[in-house]
């Protein structure tokens, strides 16, 4: 039987797979292969825009830009690139890099193409005349039925592709190991859910209320939902890494499988609150509380244990796979740094932004560092330009950590959120101090990010001159 190259970190038991099994794992890489240029498409987009939005909060800048509306609708497709497509694609990619071979293709083709669909429409829509931005917190919109089918074919497409994760068989011998395939799995449940929460909020949301009232109402519960499903993803792919950098899993399926479910079944209840009408207290409340409590435990609990295997491993570690641990200790300064920040917000200041940067942050550095190894496993031979990655996760890390703390600063002293240009007052030297730290590591983070996208891009550029490798 002839045997399989595996990328260093990927299960050796496919070496002795026969022939079927192989082919199985070519598609499924190139299903993966789909996702991550979404995923990497709407990142080299958002970082673009990302430097525009740092350049307008600048306040010695603040003259060359009179119009905010711009800034607005580039604020709108920042987000959404970047929390929505972003994040959902990251995640698609590494559960049909594990499952793609088991999901039926039928499925798989119908949910890309509605995907693909999707990200035109938030594109085209964001250049349509007269169109206006609606900066509604989790999922701002441009108020324009382009705009509005592009969301809506991208979470049906999503949805449709994490419907058939969740039904689709385990591969064996695994290609990830146990813990993070639950945990990328509760992340496709959480996004599902957050499925269902918009869609009983469309239908209960009150068509009359002002565009700004009307999206808010809409997004809220199924917003704070993607927030779980995201932290889901971050914590599959800590475990993952941390099994590539020791070859040892790190939680006991059962035990994973309690603390996934206290993160996301909780939210099961927002979807009825929804239905019983989005205007109720009960609605917005409900949401609140419940990324309040029922994140940061699940999240501290996997992070100790992710230490205490650090502690038993490093003597046995791999040197070469160290770097896995600059992206992982980064992700987790930036989770812990986004709960401090988080718990200090009592109103709408750039406290509120400073804490979900960092949130965020945490998210999309754990996807970088997971990009590496998802590269190296679809590339044949050692993809180029690797040597940067230890640079890029310090760049982007250290940048969005001092981006977050240059918000908060400024938070501190009371300038509000969502102000740009002329539109922003800064009255304070803190207010001034804040915005130039914010700056600063606003430069940095950019410049790590385009660093990232300059690897992955070559990466990519490789992948028309190389099948896929077996994983």
């Amino acid at each position: 039987m002839p045997t399989v190259h595996v990328p260093a970190g990927f299960s050796p038991a496919l070496a002795n797979e026969p022939p079927d099994r192989v082919v199985g794992s070519r598609l499924a890489a190139t299903g993966a292969r789909f996702w991550f240029l979404l995923a990497v498409g709407s990142l080299v987009l958002a970082g673009l825009l990302s430097l525009t939005l740092v350049v307008g909060r600048l306040p010695f800048m603040g003259w060359l830009f009179t119009d905010p509306l711009f800034f607005k609708r580039a604020l709108v497709v920042h987000v959404d690139l970047a929390m929505v497509v972003w994040f959902q694609a990251g995640a698609a990619t590494f559960l049909a890099l594990a499952l793609g071979a088991a999901i039926p293709r039928v499925g798989k083709v119908v949910a890309g193409a509605l995907a693909f669909a999707g990200v035109i429409g938030l594109l085209a829509g964001a250049v349509m005349p007269g169109a206006q931005p609606v900066l509604a917190n989790y999922v701002p919109v441009i108020d324009h039925p382009v705009f509005i089918g592009g969301l809506v074919c991208w979470f049906a497409g999503t949805g449709v592709f994490f419907a058939g994760a969740l039904a689709a068989p385990a591969a064996c011998p695994r290609i990830l190991p146990d813990d993070a395939l639950v945990a990328l799995r509760a992340s496709a449940l959480a996004n599902l859910v957050a499925l269902a929460t918009f869609i009983a909020a469309w239908r209960t949301t009150l068509p009359g209320l002002p565009a700004i009232g009307y999206y808010e109402l809409l997004a809220w519960g199924g917003g704070h939902v993607l927030q779980v499903a995201n932290v889901a993803m971050m914590l599959g792919l800590w475990l993952m890494l941390l099994h590539r950098w020791s070859g040892h899993t790190v939680i006991s399926p059962a035990a994973i499988r309690w603390l996934l479910a206290a993160l996301v079944l909780p939210q099961g209840v927002l979807p009825l609150l929804a239905l019983a009408g989005t205007s109720r207290p009960a609605y917005t409340e409900t949401a609140t509380q419940l990324m309040r409590w029922t994140i940061f435990p699940v999240v501290l609990i996997v992070l100790g244990l992710g230490l205490r295997h650090v502690g038993r491993h490093w003597a046995q570690r791999a040197a070469a796979g160290n770097w896995r641990l600059v992206g992982l200790a980064g992700s987790a300064t930036l989770t812990v740094l986004g709960f401090i920040l988080g718990s200090l917000i009592r109103g709408s200041s750039t406290l509120v932004p400073g804490h979900y940067h960092c949130a965020i942050g945490a998210v999309t550095l754990a996807l970088m560092t997971a990009a590496y190894d998802f590269c190296a496993a679809t590339s044949a031979g050692a993809p180029p330009a690797m040597r940067w990655r230890r640079v890029q996760l310090l760049c982007f890390g250290c940048g969005q950590a001092v981006f977050g703390l240059g918000f908060a600063l400024a938070g501190a002293y009371g300038l509000g959120r969502k102000q740009y240009g002329a539109e922003q007052h800064v009255r304070s030297v803190g207010e001034y101090l804040g915005l130039g730290v914010m700056g600063l590591g606003g430069l940095v983070a950019v410049a790590g990010g385009l660093l990232f996208l300059a690897v992955m891009l070559r990466c990519i550029g490789t992948w028309r001159h190389r099948s896929p490798q077996p994983v």
